[in-house]
């Protein structure tokens, strides 16, 4: 008996062989030394090998491999095979039906709580982005108009930046290094089975949405929609624990969600919850996390993540709502607003305002490929920067990160205040100017909004800064203000009447080409330093530009030709914006969905689909995405799809990979010799036997396994100690104690201490006691032919979530087979029923001293079809035990 593992562990010094933590894994790596020590030549491994091993590595990567084996040794990995010991058999058999209503209400309330929560955070957050903004702007603005000089302008527009930057900074350096970022490489690869020590902790989601906020209002290129995932996976993850390890509590009732997979599917259900609020996108949401973030999808987290998404939009706009009028709150009209919108629906009308052409189709296709070159070129220059943030700014360095968050903060806001300090001024458009205006030849159509919506407008949209009267900044407009307030104005601006017959373009090429490069650059080197930072908006914001600049290019082009053809750039920033994120992240359906729902723009679903598709095949070229690369560069141990690994894994046998050196424990052992266990190796789990491999290879009984967490849990709390010499006392006696024994065994919301820290709380007494392993250990572990492909353990491991698994022989014995029909629910619901008929016609044979192991407690009477069975016990069966079929 051997095995394979989920996560990895260093190379052991003595015997020279990379150790794989899980269950003891070795793993030969002569074979990857001889690719390294090759002689350097010019032909790559492919040509020096046979074709057959045309899946080896070539000779520059071993290197890079050998490096990500090292790192994962930082990693462990969740167990999503459901826990199938003697204590959780008793306590699944004794469940009524009642109960397993109770659990499913639980889950559907708790679904609702994780939208509601998300609701008043992306409220709250929102509410401190604005405040931290109109601080900033209004300092610096008031300033401007009592004419003040440049540089003590610039100075206070710096020095307000640097401040809100290093209150970002701090919380990241100094309280929790994992809210630096988006959050979005973290949290798919938690839920990917992958455990991330600290991620989903209290001062986390403090840090992380508290951070998201100052660095938006610092000026940093950010968006809060990474962090948001990040923070609603935070939520899902911590009101579904019914505790919090950080506050030291837990309740009693209800507890039913303290295992590793129900966890993951409330932590998913919160990040596309996380998704939803922060774009105000319900659909787009709950496809993000299907698309990008679950690895393991199922059809209930859908339904339930669909009602958590749609509650948390809904809490949100109530909330907004009220803020803004409390009271007339039965006039107010709700689905009006876009996230990413500069009107209402009801001004823009996006029926008018989007359109396309047929002949416009390969334009958006070529969009498409800019996009992905555009991505994958921002992939592998942040990968060469982050490499350089790694070697001189490491995350131990907490002065150092946050230095450098202040560098890129003032250098931004630099940049910012000297663009919009050099502008160019331009004339406001006439239909927004004060008093009635009438340019000779023109025809000047009147605003449709009236006095007041034009005031604002021009007074929010066109402001003069350093310009005259009557003129506005052509750079501030974009870079003066924040990032997403310039996103929309690419989008939007002119939607709704303000651009007059003279004034056919609000945004001068020379501002749009400057914008794309200058934020393009400042997104690149921001995205990774040392504070929470969001990529979607940048991504968008650059795309937006893309989009413009092409459309004005396409216009220019068509208008020359035919003067009577109108383009719409409002299409070409919205399909810009759609390629440059998609090129950036890899992602397509979700990205589809999300920039339709948040800019009205369904009448443009098929050059986004279009465009989308492209941006993703011209970038899988040249990169990964960018949260792909991130969880690459951190080195966790990510599994991909079956369909998505290399040829190597059709090419070898398991027992080429597994390991063959395993430390067992005996089902009753000794307490010392399981802490002597635990402090000599590092291992996740054990498999339980009572007999020693004593050499590479040997084969040994698997009576079980058990892992290195509920050894420790059993240790902290002196479960299943016993003096052979003295009669040994019940685990429990009833159904409450069965229970309380069970919740002290779980590892939500607290966590295994170390060994090093339970040993020494251990007696001398209690050392030389036994402890029994029999009842606690996982009676059913999954297991692979030694002789299969590696693909087909690779499937079962990714499909099943698993920490580990053990190899058998080739051929080893079997007792019967079950096909499809004897798995279906109603093949299971009569067997159960004609185990209640034999035990009820027992019972009354032999009295009440009868009892059935497999049903104890308040489950062993006639009523057991409350547990699942059929009223009818006497229910003919419909299918007989015949081996094969099916």
């Amino acid at each position: 008996m051997s095995a394979v593992s989920g996560h990895f562990m260093p190379r052991d010094p003595s015997t020279g062989r990379g150790h794989l933590g899980g269950a003891g894994k070795y793993i030969e790596m002569d074979r990857l030394d001889k690719v390294v020590n090759m002689e350097e030549g010019s032909r790559s491994l492919h040509t020096q090998l046979p074709e057959m091993l045309g899946g080896a590595l070539e000779t520059d990567t071993a290197d890079r491999a050998h490096a990500r084996l090292k790192r994962m040794a930082a990693f462990e990995s969740h167990d999503y095979d459901p826990t199938d010991n003697d204590l959780e058999e008793e306590a699944r058999r004794s469940r009524k039906r009642s109960d397993y209503k109770a659990e499913e209400t639980w889950k559907w309330m708790m679904s609702v709580l994780i939208g509601v929560v998300m609701g008043f955070v992306a409220f709250t957050v929102d509410g401190l982005i604005d405040k931290l903004n109109a601080f900033k702007y209004d300092t610096v603005t008031g300033l401007i108009e009592s004419s003040v000089s440049a540089f003590p302008t610039w100075l206070a527009m710096v020095c307000v930046s640097c401040l809100l930057a290093c209150v970002a900074g701090g919380l990241v350096s100094y309280v929790e290094p994992l809210a630096a970022g988006s959050g979005i490489p973290e949290m798919k690869t938690y839920l990917n089975g992958v455990h991330l020590r600290g991620l989903l902790r209290l001062r986390t989601i403090l840090a992380k949405l508290g951070g998201i906020s100052f660095s938006i209002g610092s000026g940093l290129i950010a968006g809060k929609e990474g962090p948001f995932v990040h923070g609603g996976g935070l939520v899902g993850g911590g009101l579904s624990a019914f505790g919090s390890h950080s506050l030291g509590f837990k309740t009693r009732k209800p507890s039913h969600f303290r295992n590793d997979a129900d966890k993951r599917d409330f932590v998913a259900i919160g990040t596309a919850t996380g998704v939803a609020v922060a774009f105000g996108a319900p659909i787009g949401g709950m496809l993000f996390t299907v698309e990008e973030g679950a690895s393991f999808y199922s059809t209930a987290m859908l339904w339930r993540g669909f009602l958590a998404t749609c509650i948390g939009v809904l809490t949100t706009h109530w909330l907004d709502q009220l803020d803004f009028d409390a009271t007339d709150f039965a006039r107010a009209k709700f689905g009006t607003h876009r996230d990413f919108g500069l009107y209402t629906d009801d001004e823009a009308n996006y029926s008018r305002v989007y359109w396309w052409y047929l002949w416009e189709v390969p334009i958006f296709a070529c969009m498409g490929c800019l996009g992905g070159l555009m991505g994958a070129l921002f992939v592998n220059t942040n990968v060469k920067i982050t490499m350089l943030r790694q070697k001189y700014i490491p995350v131990s360095s907490k002065h150092k990160r946050l230095a450098e968050v202040l560098f890129v903060c003032a250098t931004t806001a630099t940049v910012m205040f000297v663009m919009m300090s050099l502008s160019p001024c331009i004339d406001i458009p006439s239909p927004l100017r004060n008093g009635a205006v009438k340019l000779p030849d023109v025809d000047v159509p009147a605003f449709e909004y009236g006095v007041e919506s034009k005031d604002k407008i021009r007074n929010e949209f066109f402001r003069p800064m350093y310009c005259p009267e009557g003129k506005y900044s052509s750079y501030g407009q974009l870079f003066y203000v924040p990032l997403s307030e310039s996103f929309k104005f690419l989008l939007h601006l002119g939607e709704v009447g303000e651009v007059a017959a003279d004034h056919e373009y609000l945004f001068a090429m020379d501002a749009l080409v400057l914008y794309f490069i200058i934020m393009y650059g400042l997104m690149t080197w921001t995205y990774g330093i040392g504070a929470p930072t969001g990529l979607f908006v940048p991504s968008l914001a650059v795309g937006g530009a893309m989009g413009q600049i092409v459309g004005r290019t396409v216009s220019a082009v068509v208008k020359a030709m035919d003067s009577t053809i109108q383009v719409d750039l409002h299409t070409y920033a919205v399909v810009g914006a759609a390629a440059s994120l998609g090129g950036a992240t890899r992602m397509t359906i979700s990205i589809t969905v999300l920039v339709m729902e948040t800019t009205g723009s369904m009448q443009l679903i098929i050059p986004l689909m279009l465009t989308i598709f492209f941006a993703k095949a011209i970038g899988d070229k040249y990169s990964h995405g960018i949260y792909d690369t991130h969880i690459k560069i951190r080195g966790a141990p990510f599994l991909e799809e079956a369909e998505l690994t290399g040829p190597a894994h059709d090419k070898l046998r398991v027992s080429e990979v597994m390991a063959d050196r395993l430390v067992t424990l005996q089902p009753v052992m000794k307490v010392r010799q399981v802490v002597e266990v635990l402090t000599s190796t590092s291992h996740g789990a054990f498999p339980v036997s009572t007999e020693e491999a004593l050499n590479p290879g040997d084969t040994i009984s698997l009576h079980g396994t058990i892992t290195r967490n509920l050894l420790l849990k059993m240790l902290t709390h002196r479960v299943s100690f016993f003096d052979p010499d003295q009669p040994r006392e019940a685990l429990f006696e009833t159904p409450g104690e069965r229970d309380e024994l069970l919740e002290k065994l779980k590892q939500i919301p607290f966590k295994s201490p170390s060994v090093e820290q339970v040993a020494p709380t251990i007696s001398r007494e209690d050392m030389d006691l036994s402890i029994d392993l029999t009842h606690f250990m996982q009676r059913h572990p999954f297991i692979v032919h030694a002789d299969a492909r590696l693909s087909r353990a690779y499937r079962l491991f990714r499909t099943m979530g698993l920490r580990h698994m053990y190899i058998t022989p080739s051929k080893p014995q079997i007792v019967g087979v079950v096909t499809r029909k004897d798995l279906s629910d109603e093949n299971a619901a009569l067997t159960l029923g004609e185990k209640a008929a034999d035990f009820a016609f027992a019972k009354e044979e032999h009295g009440d001293s009868y009892d059935l192991p497999f049903l104890p407690y308040y489950s062993n009477n006639p009523s057991v079809g409350e547990g699942g069975a059929f009223s009818d016990v006497a229910a003919e069966k419909v299918v007989h035990r015949s081996g094969g079929g099916g």
